[in-house]
């Protein structure tokens, strides 16, 4: 019913672009940036001095910088803008519009964003493999008998698993496979609703009766950025869920998740 419903919602969806720097239609993200040290700002404050001219920093740019030197890091989601600018004869006198500790060598980075150009999409999560990062918790499998140096596993219950499918893990990345709560191999394709390979070969056997259990090393999850410049993190998100922000970029995807589609 959730595909239904979005399918007639929805008259045009696309794959969307992963690419880094990459906005979700494959546009890269404009932006203009001017780097500049730091300067001892022992106290958090809203004014701060350059040391040297920098006329390329502007009112509205916003302002990122690793933690450094005790300095905590300045992030997007801060929201840390330059409020006003006096640009002087040998140095730049900067003041934000909320108040931040700076640091001597810490990299400051003033940038625009060029958000008037970002398309937005509501994201369909079309395949989330359901699992637990505890193994013990998820359904078991009995094996087959397996020696040591073959890579292939036949198990005795038919898939077992619910997210051990040809689309529900990457490709030589899990799920992971234990035998009796110890780590054997990790799921490189599936054969069939009771046959899967793995990545390596066994390192030892693996006796008739024994009981097998997947998990994957993360939860699901991806993390994007949203029109409002904010980045979104949503851990195990519901197989045909949209997310509930407008999606402008897919900043990372972990944990299995795909088939995904940009709606408008």
């Amino acid at each position: 019913m959730i595909r239904n419903y979005y399918t007639e919602a929805f008259k045009n969806g696309i794959v969307p672009s992963i690419f880094a720097g990459r906005l979700i239609d494959g546009r890269v993200k404009a932006t203009e940036s001017v780097a500049a040290t730091g300067v001892v700002n022992a106290i958090t404050s809203t004014t701060f001095t350059l040391g040297a001219l920098n006329g390329g920093i502007q009112v509205g740019m916003y302002l990122t910088a690793p933690a450094s030197g005790g300095a905590a890091a300045i992030t997007i989601n801060d929201d840390v803008m330059v409020a006003a600018v006096i640009h002087g004869a040998t140095t730049t006198t900067v003041t934000l519009n909320k108040p931040k500790q700076t640091v001597a060598g810490q990299n400051l980075t003033f940038f625009n964003i060029n958000q008037n150009s970002w398309k937005e999409y509501s994201l369909f999560i079309g395949t989330s493999p359901v699992q637990q990062n505890d193994f013990g918790s998820i359904t078991s499998g009995t094996a087959n008998a397996a020696t040591q140096g073959q890579n292939r596993i036949t198990i005795k219950v038919s898939n077992p698993y619910v997210g051990l499918t040809t689309n529900n893990f990457i490709t030589g990345s899990g799920p992971n496979v234990y035998d009796d709560g110890v780590l054997i191999g990790v799921v490189n394709s599936v054969q069939n609703s009771t046959t899967f390979d793995l990545v390596a070969p066994l390192a030892a056997d693996v006796v008739d009766n024994s009981v097998l259990t997947f998990a994957f090393n993360t939860l699901p999850s991806i993390t994007v950025l949203t029109i409002d410049n904010k980045t979104v993190t949503f851990t195990n998100p519901a197989q045909g869920f949209v997310l509930p922000v407008s999606v402008v970029q897919i900043i990372s995807i972990t944990g299995g998740l795909s088939n995904l589609i940009a709606l408008e």
